[in-house]
């Protein structure tokens, strides 16, 4: 089963990584059925902790299509930063075919998922559809 996770970095000076299984075929597919889910599982958890929920930068999301993708996410994402353990296991991520994309998501687009509500939605994205 595939494994996506989202690393994001806070303005505190903290970094929050949540990981999920999915039965998506790709990151592609995973962030087409699941938009900004991981993104707002990690809002909450961080408001629950009383963390900061202001980012950084954008957060990186890492799409792992079996378990040996994912364990090289996870000896990545544990290693310190630049070092030659991290280029290694960066290495090991491109060959075991693992997706790396940015994840961006601003403030209003948390608000929405994080109240439960659509807000200031262009007339393109209210339409339904032919009837």
């Amino acid at each position: 089963m595939a494994v996506i996770t989202l690393l994001s970095d806070f303005i505190d000076g903290t970094s929050m990584a949540l990981a999920e299984d999915t039965d998506a075929a790709d990151l592609n597919a995973f962030m087409t059925a699941n938009q900004g889910r991981l993104w707002a599982s990690v809002q909450q958890r961080r408001r629950q902790r009383r963390q900061t929920v202001v980012r950084r930068g954008p957060g990186t999301v890492y799409f792992a299509a079996d378990a040996t993708g994912a364990a090289t996410v996870e000896r990545y994402l544990s290693s310190e930063t630049g070092s030659v353990e991290e280029a290694d296991a960066m290495q090991a991520m491109q060959a075991a075919g693992v997706e790396v994309a940015p994840h961006v998501g601003a403030d209003r687009e948390r608000d929405a998922l994080l109240n439960g509500q659509l807000q200031g939605l262009t007339d393109q994205a209210k339409a339904e559809g032919f009837g």
